[in-house]
Protein backbone atom coordinates (compact mmCIF):
# COMPACT_ATOMS: atom_id res chain seq x y z
CA UNK A 1 0.00 0.00 0.00
CA UNK A 2 1.64 3.22 -0.96
CA UNK A 3 2.00 5.77 2.14
CA UNK A 4 0.19 9.03 2.31
CA UNK A 5 2.30 11.79 0.87
CA UNK A 6 3.94 14.09 2.85
CA UNK A 7 2.98 17.46 3.09
CA UNK A 8 6.23 18.90 1.50
CA UNK A 9 5.58 16.10 -1.28
CA UNK A 10 2.13 17.34 -1.73
CA UNK A 11 3.25 21.48 -2.05
CA UNK A 12 5.80 20.30 -4.76
CA UNK A 13 2.95 18.57 -6.75
CA UNK A 14 1.05 21.72 -6.64
CA UNK A 15 3.94 23.58 -7.77
CA UNK A 16 4.39 21.03 -10.67
CA UNK A 17 1.39 21.61 -12.66
CA UNK A 18 1.64 25.33 -13.39
CA UNK A 19 5.29 24.59 -14.06
CA UNK A 20 4.18 22.17 -16.44
CA UNK A 21 1.64 24.44 -18.03
CA UNK A 22 4.20 27.34 -18.40
CA UNK A 23 6.21 25.01 -20.10
CA UNK A 24 3.71 23.69 -22.49
CA UNK A 25 2.60 27.42 -23.21
CA UNK A 26 5.97 28.15 -23.50
CA UNK A 27 6.27 25.30 -26.44
CA UNK A 28 2.99 26.59 -27.99
CA UNK A 29 3.78 30.21 -28.17
CA UNK A 30 6.99 30.61 -31.03
CA UNK A 31 4.16 28.70 -33.22
CA UNK A 32 1.12 30.90 -32.60
CA UNK A 33 3.43 33.79 -33.34
CA UNK A 34 4.84 32.56 -36.58
CA UNK A 35 1.06 32.14 -37.80
CA UNK A 36 0.38 35.58 -38.47
CA UNK A 37 -3.10 36.93 -39.56
CA UNK A 38 -3.18 36.62 -43.54
CA UNK A 39 -7.15 36.88 -43.55
CA UNK A 40 -10.03 39.60 -44.31
CA UNK A 41 -13.56 38.63 -43.46
CA UNK A 42 -16.57 38.75 -44.84
CA UNK A 43 -18.97 40.33 -42.14
CA UNK A 44 -22.55 39.50 -43.85
CA UNK A 45 -25.18 36.98 -43.23
CA UNK A 46 -24.75 34.45 -46.36
CA UNK A 47 -28.17 34.18 -47.42
CA UNK A 48 -28.85 38.35 -47.00
CA UNK A 49 -29.40 40.86 -50.38
CA UNK A 50 -26.17 41.92 -51.31
CA UNK A 51 -24.18 39.16 -50.26
CA UNK A 52 -22.43 37.89 -53.13
CA UNK A 53 -22.02 41.08 -54.56
CA UNK A 54 -19.93 42.03 -51.65
CA UNK A 55 -17.89 38.79 -51.75
CA UNK A 56 -17.39 39.50 -55.58
CA UNK A 57 -15.78 43.03 -54.72
CA UNK A 58 -13.79 41.62 -51.99
CA UNK A 59 -12.05 39.22 -54.19
CA UNK A 60 -11.55 41.64 -57.29
CA UNK A 61 -9.66 43.98 -54.14
CA UNK A 62 -7.28 41.17 -53.09
CA UNK A 63 -6.52 40.52 -56.73
CA UNK A 64 -5.38 44.21 -57.58
CA UNK A 65 -3.29 44.14 -54.03
CA UNK A 66 -1.55 41.01 -55.28
CA UNK A 67 -1.71 42.56 -58.79
CA UNK A 68 0.64 45.41 -57.07
CA UNK A 69 2.92 43.64 -55.11
CA UNK A 70 1.04 44.22 -52.05
CA UNK A 71 0.06 41.90 -48.93
CA UNK A 72 -1.18 38.34 -50.20
CA UNK A 73 -4.60 38.39 -48.08
CA UNK A 74 -7.08 35.88 -48.51
CA UNK A 75 -11.00 35.89 -48.13
CA UNK A 76 -12.41 34.19 -44.90
CA UNK A 77 -16.24 33.76 -44.96
CA UNK A 78 -18.43 32.94 -42.31
CA UNK A 79 -20.00 29.12 -41.74
CA UNK A 80 -23.58 28.97 -42.48
CA UNK A 81 -25.88 29.91 -39.94
CA UNK A 82 -29.45 29.89 -39.43
CA UNK A 83 -31.89 32.50 -40.72
CA UNK A 84 -31.02 36.12 -40.86
CA UNK A 85 -31.62 37.67 -37.63
CA UNK A 86 -29.27 40.14 -35.79
CA UNK A 87 -28.51 37.01 -34.05
CA UNK A 88 -26.87 35.53 -36.76
CA UNK A 89 -25.22 38.68 -37.39
CA UNK A 90 -23.81 38.54 -34.04
CA UNK A 91 -22.88 34.97 -34.46
CA UNK A 92 -20.91 35.73 -37.81
CA UNK A 93 -18.75 38.39 -35.67
CA UNK A 94 -17.79 36.02 -32.85
CA UNK A 95 -16.63 33.57 -35.66
CA UNK A 96 -14.66 35.83 -37.15
CA UNK A 97 -13.45 37.84 -34.14
CA UNK A 98 -12.32 34.37 -32.72
CA UNK A 99 -10.54 33.18 -35.66
CA UNK A 100 -6.75 34.04 -35.13
CA UNK A 101 -6.35 34.22 -38.84
CA UNK A 102 -8.87 37.15 -39.55
CA UNK A 103 -6.28 40.74 -39.24
CA UNK A 104 -9.49 42.63 -40.42
CA UNK A 105 -13.17 42.32 -41.35
CA UNK A 106 -15.46 43.83 -44.22
CA UNK A 107 -19.15 44.33 -42.62
CA UNK A 108 -22.16 44.44 -42.23
CA UNK A 109 -23.50 45.97 -44.83
CA UNK A 110 -26.73 46.66 -43.12
CA UNK A 111 -26.68 49.18 -40.01
CA UNK A 112 -29.28 47.03 -37.85
CA UNK A 113 -26.87 44.32 -37.47
CA UNK A 114 -23.57 46.60 -37.19
CA UNK A 115 -24.92 47.51 -34.58
CA UNK A 116 -25.11 44.63 -32.87
CA UNK A 117 -22.07 43.09 -34.15
CA UNK A 118 -19.61 46.13 -33.06
CA UNK A 119 -19.53 45.27 -29.66
CA UNK A 120 -18.77 41.98 -30.70
CA UNK A 121 -15.92 42.75 -33.14
CA UNK A 122 -14.10 44.93 -30.45
CA UNK A 123 -14.43 42.62 -27.89
CA UNK A 124 -15.78 44.74 -25.23
CA UNK A 125 -16.03 41.95 -22.75
CA UNK A 126 -12.80 41.94 -22.34
CA UNK A 127 -11.99 45.94 -23.38
CA UNK A 128 -10.64 44.97 -26.65
CA UNK A 129 -8.34 42.39 -25.84
CA UNK A 130 -8.89 40.24 -29.05
CA UNK A 131 -10.60 43.09 -31.32
CA UNK A 132 -10.69 43.11 -34.29
CA UNK A 133 -10.97 46.24 -37.19
CA UNK A 134 -14.16 45.98 -39.12
CA UNK A 135 -14.82 48.54 -42.19
CA UNK A 136 -18.56 48.64 -43.44
CA UNK A 137 -19.37 48.94 -46.64
CA UNK A 138 -23.13 50.28 -46.59
CA UNK A 139 -23.94 50.77 -43.42
CA UNK A 140 -25.11 54.38 -42.52
CA UNK A 141 -27.00 55.08 -39.81
CA UNK A 142 -25.54 58.07 -37.68
CA UNK A 143 -25.65 56.20 -34.42
CA UNK A 144 -22.42 54.34 -35.34
CA UNK A 145 -21.23 57.56 -35.71
CA UNK A 146 -17.89 57.34 -33.23
CA UNK A 147 -19.26 54.02 -31.91
CA UNK A 148 -15.99 52.04 -31.78
CA UNK A 149 -12.55 52.05 -31.81
CA UNK A 150 -12.44 49.35 -33.72
CA UNK A 151 -15.25 50.44 -36.19
CA UNK A 152 -14.74 52.35 -39.33
CA UNK A 153 -17.09 52.92 -42.67
CA UNK A 154 -16.17 53.90 -46.55
CA UNK A 155 -20.35 54.88 -46.99
CA UNK A 156 -21.31 58.53 -45.52
CA UNK A 157 -23.94 58.35 -43.00
CA UNK A 158 -27.67 58.90 -43.77
CA UNK A 159 -26.73 62.40 -42.20
CA UNK A 160 -24.82 63.30 -44.83
CA UNK A 161 -26.50 61.85 -47.43
CA UNK A 162 -29.84 63.50 -46.50
CA UNK A 163 -28.09 67.11 -46.85
CA UNK A 164 -26.42 66.29 -50.14
CA UNK A 165 -29.61 65.29 -51.61
CA UNK A 166 -31.52 68.05 -49.88
CA UNK A 167 -28.99 70.61 -51.83
CA UNK A 168 -29.08 68.58 -54.86
CA UNK A 169 -32.81 68.72 -54.88
CA UNK A 170 -32.56 72.74 -54.30
CA UNK A 171 -30.36 73.16 -56.87
CA UNK A 172 -30.30 70.53 -59.49
CA UNK A 173 -34.73 70.24 -59.47
CA UNK A 174 -35.13 73.53 -58.13
CA UNK A 175 -37.60 72.49 -55.97
CA UNK A 176 -39.10 74.88 -53.27
CA UNK A 177 -42.14 72.29 -51.94
CA UNK A 178 -41.16 68.88 -50.97
CA UNK A 179 -43.58 66.05 -49.63
CA UNK A 180 -41.56 63.31 -47.32
CA UNK A 181 -43.24 59.67 -47.25
CA UNK A 182 -40.72 57.60 -45.21
CA UNK A 183 -40.31 53.73 -43.02
CA UNK A 184 -40.98 54.46 -39.87
CA UNK A 185 -38.00 53.69 -38.15
CA UNK A 186 -34.36 54.62 -37.41
CA UNK A 187 -32.87 55.13 -41.05
CA UNK A 188 -36.91 56.68 -41.98
CA UNK A 189 -36.83 59.07 -39.32
CA UNK A 190 -33.48 60.38 -39.54
CA UNK A 191 -33.22 60.78 -43.31
CA UNK A 192 -36.35 62.77 -42.95
CA UNK A 193 -35.16 64.51 -39.94
CA UNK A 194 -32.31 65.69 -41.82
CA UNK A 195 -33.58 66.16 -45.31
CA UNK A 196 -36.00 68.50 -43.88
CA UNK A 197 -33.87 70.44 -41.60
CA UNK A 198 -31.61 70.75 -44.85
CA UNK A 199 -33.88 71.89 -47.12
CA UNK A 200 -35.96 74.27 -44.77
CA UNK A 201 -32.28 76.53 -44.13
CA UNK A 202 -30.07 75.97 -46.96
CA UNK A 203 -28.80 79.09 -49.02
CA UNK A 204 -31.10 80.76 -51.66
CA UNK A 205 -34.60 80.63 -51.16
CA UNK A 206 -35.74 78.46 -48.27
CA UNK A 207 -37.75 75.56 -49.23
CA UNK A 208 -40.87 74.35 -47.12
CA UNK A 209 -42.21 70.76 -46.05
CA UNK A 210 -45.66 70.47 -47.04
CA UNK A 211 -45.77 66.93 -45.86
CA UNK A 212 -44.30 64.46 -43.96
CA UNK A 213 -46.01 61.24 -43.47
CA UNK A 214 -44.54 57.69 -42.08
CA UNK A 215 -45.40 54.60 -43.01
CA UNK A 216 -45.24 50.82 -42.03
CA UNK A 217 -44.34 48.28 -44.93
CA UNK A 218 -47.32 45.91 -44.95
CA UNK A 219 -49.99 47.60 -43.31
CA UNK A 220 -50.53 50.99 -45.31
CA UNK A 221 -52.87 51.74 -47.56
CA UNK A 222 -50.43 53.72 -51.01
CA UNK A 223 -53.55 54.73 -52.79
CA UNK A 224 -54.38 57.31 -49.37
CA UNK A 225 -51.03 58.44 -49.98
CA UNK A 226 -50.70 58.51 -53.61
CA UNK A 227 -54.50 60.62 -53.04
CA UNK A 228 -52.36 63.09 -51.03
CA UNK A 229 -49.85 63.75 -53.07
CA UNK A 230 -51.84 64.48 -56.00
CA UNK A 231 -54.41 67.00 -53.84
CA UNK A 232 -50.70 68.44 -52.28
CA UNK A 233 -48.88 68.58 -55.88
CA UNK A 234 -44.97 68.99 -54.39
CA UNK A 235 -42.25 69.83 -56.49
CA UNK A 236 -40.48 66.92 -55.02
CA UNK A 237 -41.45 63.30 -53.52
CA UNK A 238 -38.57 62.17 -51.30
CA UNK A 239 -38.81 58.56 -50.22
CA UNK A 240 -36.39 57.01 -47.27
CA UNK A 241 -37.56 53.57 -47.46
CA UNK A 242 -37.50 50.42 -49.64
CA UNK A 243 -37.24 49.80 -52.82
CA UNK A 244 -40.79 47.57 -53.37
CA UNK A 245 -42.48 50.28 -51.19
CA UNK A 246 -41.53 52.91 -53.31
CA UNK A 247 -42.79 50.98 -56.17
CA UNK A 248 -45.83 50.71 -54.63
CA UNK A 249 -46.75 54.02 -54.12
CA UNK A 250 -45.51 54.74 -57.70
CA UNK A 251 -48.34 52.23 -59.47
CA UNK A 252 -50.48 54.09 -56.88
CA UNK A 253 -49.24 57.49 -58.26
CA UNK A 254 -49.70 56.13 -61.65
CA UNK A 255 -53.04 54.39 -61.29
CA UNK A 256 -54.20 58.54 -60.57
CA UNK A 257 -52.18 59.84 -63.82
CA UNK A 258 -50.25 61.68 -61.20
CA UNK A 259 -46.19 61.87 -62.36
CA UNK A 260 -44.06 63.96 -59.56
CA UNK A 261 -40.48 64.02 -59.29
CA UNK A 262 -39.39 61.27 -56.82
CA UNK A 263 -36.25 60.31 -55.15
CA UNK A 264 -35.71 57.47 -53.12
CA UNK A 265 -33.41 57.27 -50.26
CA UNK A 266 -30.04 54.66 -50.51
CA UNK A 267 -31.63 51.61 -50.81
CA UNK A 268 -33.95 51.65 -53.00
CA UNK A 269 -31.91 51.12 -56.69
CA UNK A 270 -34.19 47.81 -56.17
CA UNK A 271 -37.20 49.99 -58.22
CA UNK A 272 -35.19 50.02 -61.47
CA UNK A 273 -36.58 46.24 -61.86
CA UNK A 274 -40.16 47.53 -62.41
CA UNK A 275 -41.00 50.05 -65.76
CA UNK A 276 -43.05 52.13 -63.19
CA UNK A 277 -40.54 53.59 -61.78
CA UNK A 278 -38.67 54.84 -65.16
CA UNK A 279 -38.17 58.61 -64.52
CA UNK A 280 -37.40 58.09 -60.99
CA UNK A 281 -34.38 59.09 -58.89
CA UNK A 282 -32.55 57.59 -55.83
CA UNK A 283 -29.62 57.86 -54.29
CA UNK A 284 -26.66 55.61 -54.18
CA UNK A 285 -23.23 54.97 -53.26
CA UNK A 286 -22.13 54.24 -56.93
CA UNK A 287 -23.13 54.32 -60.37
CA UNK A 288 -21.47 52.64 -62.50
CA UNK A 289 -22.38 54.38 -65.47
CA UNK A 290 -21.28 57.64 -63.83
CA UNK A 291 -18.17 56.75 -62.24
CA UNK A 292 -15.13 58.11 -63.20
CA UNK A 293 -11.34 57.83 -62.02
CA UNK A 294 -8.89 55.59 -62.95
CA UNK A 295 -9.69 52.88 -60.04
CA UNK A 296 -13.17 52.89 -60.68
CA UNK A 297 -12.69 52.15 -64.68
CA UNK A 298 -10.02 49.27 -63.86
CA UNK A 299 -12.72 47.74 -61.05
CA UNK A 300 -15.67 48.42 -63.18
CA UNK A 301 -13.69 46.85 -66.19
CA UNK A 302 -12.36 43.67 -64.25
CA UNK A 303 -16.38 43.55 -62.87
CA UNK A 304 -18.06 43.10 -65.90
CA UNK A 305 -15.06 40.85 -67.77
CA UNK A 306 -15.44 38.41 -64.36
CA UNK A 307 -19.44 38.21 -64.08
CA UNK A 308 -20.88 39.88 -66.60
CA UNK A 309 -22.86 42.20 -65.67
CA UNK A 310 -22.28 45.51 -64.00
CA UNK A 311 -21.04 45.99 -60.17
CA UNK A 312 -23.63 47.55 -57.85
CA UNK A 313 -22.59 49.82 -55.18
CA UNK A 314 -22.60 46.90 -52.76
CA UNK A 315 -19.44 45.15 -54.74
CA UNK A 316 -18.33 49.01 -54.82
CA UNK A 317 -18.11 49.52 -51.74
CA UNK A 318 -16.60 46.01 -50.28
CA UNK A 319 -13.86 46.77 -53.19
CA UNK A 320 -13.02 49.92 -51.40
CA UNK A 321 -13.22 48.58 -48.08
CA UNK A 322 -10.99 45.21 -48.53
CA UNK A 323 -8.49 47.96 -50.76
CA UNK A 324 -7.79 50.22 -47.83
CA UNK A 325 -7.60 47.47 -45.32
CA UNK A 326 -4.60 45.76 -47.74
CA UNK A 327 -2.67 49.37 -48.83
CA UNK A 328 -2.43 50.00 -44.50
CA UNK A 329 -1.27 46.17 -44.35
CA UNK A 330 1.10 46.99 -46.83
CA UNK A 331 2.92 50.02 -44.72
CA UNK A 332 3.23 47.65 -42.27
CA UNK A 333 0.51 47.02 -40.05
CA UNK A 334 0.33 43.45 -39.23
CA UNK A 335 -1.22 43.21 -36.53
CA UNK A 336 -5.04 43.83 -35.85
CA UNK A 337 -3.81 46.30 -32.89
CA UNK A 338 -1.47 48.00 -35.35
CA UNK A 339 -4.01 47.90 -38.55
CA UNK A 340 -6.74 50.14 -36.25
CA UNK A 341 -4.14 52.85 -35.24
CA UNK A 342 -2.96 52.81 -38.99
CA UNK A 343 -6.81 53.24 -40.16
CA UNK A 344 -7.02 56.06 -38.00
CA UNK A 345 -4.35 58.19 -39.92
CA UNK A 346 -5.46 57.21 -43.53
CA UNK A 347 -6.16 60.53 -45.30
CA UNK A 348 -4.32 62.72 -41.96
CA UNK A 349 -0.72 60.84 -41.28
CA UNK A 350 -0.43 58.57 -44.03
CA UNK A 351 -2.35 59.51 -47.80
CA UNK A 352 -5.95 59.14 -48.29
CA UNK A 353 -6.58 56.12 -50.74
CA UNK A 354 -7.92 56.23 -54.35
CA UNK A 355 -10.70 54.03 -54.32
CA UNK A 356 -14.06 53.32 -56.75
CA UNK A 357 -16.00 56.00 -55.02
CA UNK A 358 -13.45 58.47 -54.61
CA UNK A 359 -10.46 58.70 -51.95
CA UNK A 360 -11.01 57.21 -48.77
CA UNK A 361 -10.06 59.16 -45.40
CA UNK A 362 -11.26 58.55 -41.81
CA UNK A 363 -12.73 61.54 -39.65
CA UNK A 364 -11.39 60.88 -35.92
CA UNK A 365 -15.05 59.23 -35.32
CA UNK A 366 -14.35 57.24 -37.86
CA UNK A 367 -16.67 57.87 -40.66
CA UNK A 368 -15.66 58.17 -44.37
CA UNK A 369 -14.53 62.03 -45.16
CA UNK A 370 -15.22 64.26 -47.70
CA UNK A 371 -17.23 61.18 -50.15
CA UNK A 372 -20.34 62.09 -51.67
CA UNK A 373 -23.82 60.28 -52.91
CA UNK A 374 -25.08 59.90 -56.27
CA UNK A 375 -28.39 60.84 -57.32
CA UNK A 376 -28.79 58.78 -60.42
CA UNK A 377 -32.35 58.89 -62.75
CA UNK A 378 -33.97 55.14 -63.99
CA UNK A 379 -34.14 56.30 -67.77
CA UNK A 380 -35.70 53.24 -69.18
CA UNK A 381 -36.52 49.86 -67.18
CA UNK A 382 -33.70 47.73 -66.57
CA UNK A 383 -33.25 43.59 -66.06
CA UNK A 384 -34.13 42.66 -62.55
CA UNK A 385 -31.91 43.60 -59.88
CA UNK A 386 -30.54 41.00 -57.28
CA UNK A 387 -32.78 41.42 -54.69
CA UNK A 388 -34.03 44.28 -52.30
CA UNK A 389 -31.74 46.44 -50.95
Amino acid sequence: MTPPPTAALRRAAHFAIPVLLLGFAACRSPIAKATAPDAIGVGAIPTAPGYTSIVEGMTLALERLREEGGPSLRLRTPAATAGSSTASAVQIAMQLRDDPSVLAVVGHPESGNTLEAVPVYADAEHDGASGVPVISPTATSPRLTGISPWFFRVAPSDADAARITADWVRDSLHAVRAAIVYRNDSYGRDWAETFARTFASGAGAAGTIIAREPYLTGVVEWDAYAALLARLRPDVVLFPGDADDAIALLSALRELQVRLPFIGGDGTEGMQRDPVAAGAHYVTFFDAARATGAEAERFIARYRARYKHDPDYFAAQAYDAALVIGRTVARGARTRAALRRALEDVGTATPAVDGVGGPIAFASTHDVRGRGVVVTRIAEPTPAARGPR
